[in-house]
């Protein structure tokens, strides 16, 4: 008797009778008798009987103790954490315990489900087992008591068929008994017990299989939750995204390099003559004094506090060059003694329309500047002050702006960065009045400055 769960030798214990069926089928087909299953090749009745070789159900019983290894462990986890369930109950209270105790109590609900599941799937293994071992019996079972059906009969059907299907002996006798004795044997026995065995074992092989994995497949996923803290949980609701599309922005390495703005002060202003852009130098009609910063970019015409800043700025200039102007040529202190009686100055009006006028207009074609008379005002230099007139010395013109008088370079001063905004200055200072003195120049400007 072969072992419980050796296929293989329980198979090899039936084999005996299939070979004696076998033997009959062929015989009988020989004299003409058909089936479709039994006839259709002539290793049929094996390939029937062999349906279940080389299944292994040791190696399926391996499988079932180790999950019922794994169905112990997790029983055994389970119990642990349900005593840890108890004794955080008794030593800890209040809202936040009652939370640590619903959370483990989830733990404990979704282990108990884990390891009944598994629980379920080693039974479930383990009767797969004996089912197939239970087919595999009743098959070699019953091909083994068909055939000790014609136990007393076999030897001399067994001649009679290898006579008929070798052709050796006496073959008459042997055709004879065939169609008399073993042909309804196989047409009733074997087509319908024999075969009805074979076909219930097969069908009955793949039903314990589609059973188990069918079972396994649908068994619900266990979920054990994780605090916050620890890990990210299941259900995580992502933020609504925003409708607004974040403007592209090029790294600051990709931008190219943009040219430097020029300075506002030479930056031409719509509805302006060159002449108002560009006024005259007062240090160069002056002729002695320091020169001043011009290109004030028309924000002397403003007014206000800036445009009063910038004329008493002018007028004190004015001042300092006059008394170096008075000491540097005492013989012009008779053109001044001579010119007390200089008219007043222009209005605002009339010193717009003198600051259109060059004062290289004044300049002789020959290059020589003209030299102006007592009590008159340089051409091109019009404003509420002015300044002794005295004669410029005679330079020869720039060659690319035109014939404008020359001065004496004035000392080096350090240019302002060129980055910044250029000082405002109030608009082009006028040479005084012949003969006024620094005291008089001052007294007249004075009432001036809130206009």
């Amino acid at each position: 008797m072969a072992d419980r769960l050796d296929v293989a030798e329980r198979l090899a214990e039936g084999r005996p009778a299939v070979e004696h069926t076998l033997r009959y089928v062929r015989a009988c087909q020989l004299l003409g008798y058909q089936h479709p299953d039994l006839t259709s090749h002539p290793a049929q009745i094996r390939d029937w009987y062999d349906s279940e070789d080389g299944l292994d159900l040791h190696a399926l019983d391996a499988d079932c103790g180790r999950l019922r290894a794994v169905a112990d462990a997790v029983a055994e986890a389970l119990r642990m954490q349900r005593a840890q369930v108890t004794e955080l109950s008794a030593a800890w209270a209040g809202p936040g315990a009652d939370a640590a105790v619903r959370f483990l109590q989830r733990h404990c609900d979704a282990a108990n489900a884990l390891a009944s599941e598994v629980r379920a799937a080693v039974q479930r293994c383990e009767s797969l087992r004996d089912n197939l071992w239970h087919l595999v019996d009743s098959k070699v079972a019953a091909a083994i008591a068909i055939d000790d059906r014609t136990l007393a009969l076999r030897p001399a059907w067994l001649a009679a068929a290898d006579t008929v299907t070798t052709g050796v002996g006496d073959r008459a006798t042997a055709e004879e008994l065939v169609h008399q004795q073993i042909k309804p044997y196989v047409d009733n026995d074997i087509r319908d017990d024999w075969l009805t065995a074979m076909r219930s074992t097969r069908a009955g092989v793949a039903a314990s299989y589609d059973v188990v994995t069918d079972r396994l497949a649908t068994a619900p996923r266990a979920y054990f939750e994780i605090p916050g803290d620890l890990g990210p949980v299941r259900h995580a609701v992502r933020p609504a995204p925003s409708t607004a599309v974040p403007a592209a922005v090029a790294p600051a390495a990709a931008l190219p390099a943009l040219p430097p703005d020029p300075a506002p002060a030479t930056a031409p202003v719509p509805g302006l003559t060159p002449a108002i852009l560009t006024p005259p130098d007062p240090g160069a009609a002056m002729g002695g004094g320091p020169t001043l910063p011009t290109g004030s970019g028309g924000l002397g015409d403003l007014g206000g506090l800036g445009g009063l800043a910038g004329r008493i700025v002018q007028a004190m200039g004015g001042l300092l060059g006059s008394a170096a102007a008075q000491l540097a040529d005492p013989p012009w202190a008779e053109d001044i003694a001579d010119d007390e009686d200089a008219p007043e100055p222009e209005e605002p009006e009339k010193a717009e329309q003198a600051e259109e006028t060059h004062p290289g207009e004044q300049a002789t074609e020959e290059g020589e500047p003209a030299e102006p008379q007592p009590g008159e005002q340089l051409h091109g230099v019009a404003d509420k002050t002015a300044t002794p007139a005295v004669a410029a010395p005679a330079v020869e013109p720039p060659p690319a702006a035109g014939p404008r008088p020359a001065v004496e370079p004035p000392p080096a001063v350090e240019p302002p960065p060129a980055a910044g905004p250029p000082p405002a200055v109030g608009p082009p200072r006028q040479p005084a009045p012949a003969g006024s003195t620094p005291c008089e120049i001052a007294a007249d400007e004075l009432p001036k400055a809130g206009r």
